[in-house]
């Protein structure tokens, strides 16, 4: 029985997903790499954009709409608000995020979380984010972990 296979894309990330069998995906592994290598793109950190809210660039993150997008198809509600939750994490003074704020960038990128809090919540169980102070929360190092594992090396330890 084949084994099944992934191979993805994230052009900011010189990234391309394709699924099937492991031989399936394997045919079209040199003919993306040849692809990605036509495309000029500049690495992730010196992607900037003002085209609108929530397009701001973090210095190593990119714009938060490059960010969220990156996450893979299968992410749950509460992987989103985990990776909203960081980027305003990494571009807020005090180094936390409210649950209003995160939601607030998905709303402007279209996504609808059905119920915010209990994503947090249930990040709080998980320990992937932690209570800094009444409202506020931080990613903790295995939340950053989880993200890594969705996201790839653009998460910082």
């Amino acid at each position: 029985m084949d084994q099944r296979g992934r191979l993805r894309i994230n052009l900011s990330q010189r990234e391309f997903e394709v699924e099937g069998s492991e031989d399936f995906v394997r045919g079209f592994a040199d003919r993306i790499q040849e692809l990605l290598d036509l495309f000029d793109l500049p690495p992730a950190a010196a992607v900037a954009s003002d085209n609108g809210p929530g397009t701001e660039a973090n210095t190593t993150l990119g714009t938060f709409g490059e960010f969220i997008l990156s996450l893979p198809s299968s992410s749950t509600d509460v992987d989103k608000m985990l990776a909203a939750g960081f980027y305003v994490q990494a571009t807020s003074p005090d180094d936390a995020f409210a649950t209003g704020d995160a939601n607030r960038r998905l709303t402007e990128q279209g996504i609808k979380l059905g119920n915010p809090s209990q994503c947090v919540k249930q990040s709080l169980l998980a320990k992937r984010v932690f209570l800094v102070s009444k409202g506020r929360y931080r990613v903790s190092q295995p939340g950053r972990a989880h993200l890594r594992q969705l996201l790839g090396p653009a998460i910082p330890d």
